[in-house]
């Protein structure tokens, strides 16, 4: 399998306009001290193949992709000679480099990015190499901040970023059928892997299984603790607050916990926002929240959703251990309660975004 093509497939797996829009909203509302007179910059960290790259380029006088994986800068430096040969992208402006969040010397001058941002692909974390498909592993493509240290990843932001400048983190959580609630209920046990929370339908398969339904428990094959905090929806990824990183040399002096913001976009208007950690919700310094409706939906057919199913870590860490396809279990289970071949069905996800300033 060429990974240009499955680049294209992360692409097409794209985030909706209205994400970049909030987070562009948030950073223009107060633009950094020197854009003035230095080229508006876009970082995207854990770029992949640049699912968060492309579109938010055109805001911007220069982007810059950076991926730990040498095969997904292979990838996306690919797909942009192909951009910029068919006319879609002015030569010069996007540039692909090797990298990780908390190690950017070479990568990024000091104080010359307006935005950071870093966003996991909805393929799922794999790691790939050119002209193959290694196993899925730690790294994502599309290496989201729920894998980050974040200490270190703030000092380097607090070293690229401009006076001014803002950084902007977002995560989803597990898939859901927003108008078949029926559907809805098998993923959480398929995923989280717990025996009691299993439905009748589910507890019988891991009971009495079929040949068609290998043992359906993935929770524990999820790498830790990165996969708790996503689907918490980041909320216990710090934010640099001085009481979090209470040294007198940590990055959180260099931003301004005024302008801290946690934006989830939710599955009903009614849904309340996570609770925050102690730090963040104190009274000395509560960190501002919003919420708002479900933004990021897609439309799929089953064979989309084995597709995407496929492409859990969890599911690969399985089938290393057991030797089957767990995906089977959930993708009988999900036709027994009524999903058609070919049928169309709406796929959503809650989403999360953390975004902050460097003091200016």
């Amino acid at each position: 399998v060429r990974l240009a093509h499955l680049a294209s497939l992360d692409l097409r797996s794209s985030y909706p306009p209205a994400l970049y829009a909030h987070v562009l909203a948030y950073l223009d509302a107060n633009p950094p001290s020197s854009t003035a007179t230095r080229p508006r910059t876009v970082l995207d960290l854990g770029a992949g193949p640049g699912l968060s790259t492309f579109p938010l380029a055109p805001h911007f006088d220069r982007a810059i992709g950076v991926d730990p994986s040498l095969g997904m800068v292979t990838a996306a430096r690919d797909l942009l000679t192909e951009r910029i040969s068919a006319g879609e992208v002015d030569e010069g402006r996007i540039r692909f480099e090797q990298g990780t969040a908390d190690s950017l010397l070479r990568v990024v001058e000091d104080e010359s990015v307006d935005l950071a941002v870093a966003g996991p692909s909805l393929r799922r974390r794999s790691t790939l190499q050119s002209g193959q498909v290694l196993k899925h592993s730690l790294h994502s493509t599309g290496q989201a901040a729920h894998w980050f240290d974040p200490a270190a990843t703030y000092a380097e932001l607090a070293r690229v970023l401009k006076p001014g400048g803002a950084f902007a983190f977002w995560g989803y959580g597990e898939c859901f059928f927003p108008s078949r609630p029926e559907l809805s209920e098998l993923i959480p046990p398929y995923s989280g892997g717990t025996l009691g929370a299993f439905p009748p339908l589910f507890r019988s398969l891991l009971l009495c299984p079929r040949s068609d339904h290998p043992t359906l428990r993935t929770g524990k094959y999820w790498e830790q603790p990165g996969r708790s905090i996503v689907e918490g929806l980041l909320v216990r990824f710090p934010l640099p607050l001085p009481s979090v990183f209470p040294s007198a040399s940590s990055p959180a002096q260099r931003f301004d916990p005024a302008t801290f913001h946690r934006s989830f976009f939710l599955r009903s208007a009614s849904s309340p926002a996570p609770s925050l950690l102690p730090a963040e919700s104190s009274a000395s310094s509560p960190v501002e929240t919003s919420t708002h409706p479900l933004l990021l939906v897609k439309h799929w057919s089953l064979s989309d959703l084995t597709a995407y199913f496929r492409t859990w870590s969890s599911r690969h860490a399985y089938q290393e251990e057991h030797g089957k396809d767990p995906v089977e279990g959930i993708v009988s289970a999900l036709r027994e309660r009524g999903l058609r071949e070919g049928e169309v069905v709406e796929v959503g996800w809650e989403v999360a975004v953390v975004m902050g300033r460097k003091r200016k």
